[in-house]
């Protein structure tokens, strides 16, 4: 009976080990690490060109909801036709990602 279910505990094993191995088991890992957070994305390096990132500190009026703001570390900055927008939440980038050029020319 013992070696019985040493033999069944290492198939178990040996199934989970396989199946680590299957990209389906991958691909939702890779999902979660490919979302950006702010401060990853503020982590990233700057594109050739790229205005630099607005001073913590500077008075804004965001571009989605007009809400007058001032700039943290964790403000989500995005650059649009060679301007950076700035937003005072989390929820007006994707927002603004939807449709840049009707919040741009406010």
């Amino acid at each position: 009976m013992k070696i019985s279910t040493l033999a069944f505990a290492s198939l178990l094993l040996a199934a989970a080990c396989d199946q680590s191995k299957s990209p389906a088991v991958i691909a939702p890992a890779q999902a979660v690490v490919a979302a950006p957070s702010p401060v990853a994305a503020a982590a990233q390096p700057m594109a050739a060109g790229d205005p630099a990132p607005i001073a913590v500190g500077t008075k804004l009026k965001c571009p989605v909801s007009g809400e007058d703001f001032t700039v943290k570390d964790s403000t989500r900055q995005v650059v649009y036709n060679g301007k950076r927008y700035a937003f005072c939440c989390s929820d007006c980038q994707p927002e603004f990602a939807k449709n840049p050029a009707k919040y741009a020319a406010k």
